[in-house]
């Protein structure tokens, strides 16, 4: 009997509530997990943050591994850093090569900071522009830049692109698809596809559109600068540079009895046959490497590309005001398909 009745009272306490007098907390339950301990941090003195004690190699590949960071604080101020610095070294005497650091920036050109893409540009500038190796990838990041759905990123990666053209105007255009692919990608952001009978930029009476995506989807700013960056890139494909006579009758009568001597020399940079592409996959017409103003020329007319560009311009140049004085530079350098050759 008296073990019932402890049972009976001690299923009714389950359910009775507890009254609490004023001021008094409510009893901790059983279970309750302790939380008033504090955590404590382990300091290791090898992995501070200041440059005193370190070498510079050390602090100049810690901040390009920076660059692939998820922070957009760190990302610019590493770039700015490295900006400083590589003017401050020798070529030769940098921990990475200008290859080593194109290829670790180059994912930037699609940063969605704008302050992070400003840093890139400035620390491009910097890099010797006879030791950038294959540009055909930062093309590539440039021309998806180009037509990125970002107004701010076109006009960023056109500034690349006007780099590009500077810096090795013809590794730009003779690289593997720099020629076909990038004017198909200024085709498709100007609408200059009417010639072709494709929806384009041609009205039904022939005319060119004011309303056409280019200009609805952006500013004049951006419709000049791509017409501008046309225009540079068209004159860097299709000018053949100017040979010294003088200078090559110099080398010639230095290296005497010896012709061609330059030819027979060791290649100054890596893969000098990857232009041959003798295990790489097969490249279609868009992919090849066009090495002279001659094969350029006629693959821009074989695509029909310039009858495209050439019957757009002279509507564009109607448009007057900063608009028509970039197309008028871009009708002027179309004009370089007539005379090349």
């Amino acid at each position: 009997m008296g073990s019932s009745a402890k049972k009976k009272r001690e299923k009714k306490s389950d359910f009775k509530k507890t009254k609490l007098k004023v001021g008094k907390a409510r009893p901790k339950n059983t279970n309750a997990t302790d939380t008033s301990f504090a955590a404590k941090s382990i300091v290791l003195k090898q992995q501070s943050l200041s440059e005193s004690g370190r070498d510079p190699p050390t602090i100049f590949n810690h901040n390009l591994s920076l660059l692939a960071s998820k922070a957009d604080t760190q990302r610019r101020d590493a770039l700015s850093w490295l900006t400083n610095a590589i003017p401050t070294m020798n070529a030769t005497s940098l921990p990475q090569p200008p290859s080593a650091i194109l290829s670790k920036a180059q994912p930037l050109i699609l940063d969605g900071t704008a302050s992070v893409r400003s840093q890139l540009l400035k620390l491009l500038r910097v890099l010797p522009s006879d030791q950038l190796g294959p540009i055909d990838q930062v093309l590539l990041y440039t021309r998806a830049g180009m037509s990125h759905l970002s107004t701010d990123i076109k006009l960023s990666s056109l500034d690349v692109l006007d780099w590009l053209i500077e810096a090795q105007p013809e590794s730009t255009v003779s690289c593997a698809g720099g020629w076909v692919k990038t004017l198909e990608t200024f085709e498709k952001l100007l609408s200059w596809t009417g010639a072709k009978g494709t929806t384009g930029s041609l009205t039904g009476d022939g005319k060119w559109s004011a309303t056409k995506p280019t200009v609805s989807l952006g500013s004049s700013k951006l419709l000049v600068h791509q017409l501008n960056s046309l225009t540079t890139f068209l004159n860097a494909g299709l000018v053949r540079p100017v040979r010294n006579e003088d200078l090559l009758a110099i080398q010639a009568a230095q290296c005497w009895p010896l012709w061609h001597f330059e030819a027979h020399l060791m290649p100054t940079k890596s893969n000098p046959y990857g232009y041959l592409n003798l295990f790489g996959k097969p490249r279609d017409t868009k992919s090849e490497m066009y090495e002279d103003p001659e094969e350029r020329q006629e693959a821009f007319v074989t695509s029909g590309m310039y009858r495209a560009f050439s019957q757009d311009v002279t509507e564009a140049r109607k448009e007057g005001g900063e608009v028509g004085r970039a197309a008028a530079g871009v009708a002027k350098a179309l004009q370089l398909v007539v005379d090349v050759g």
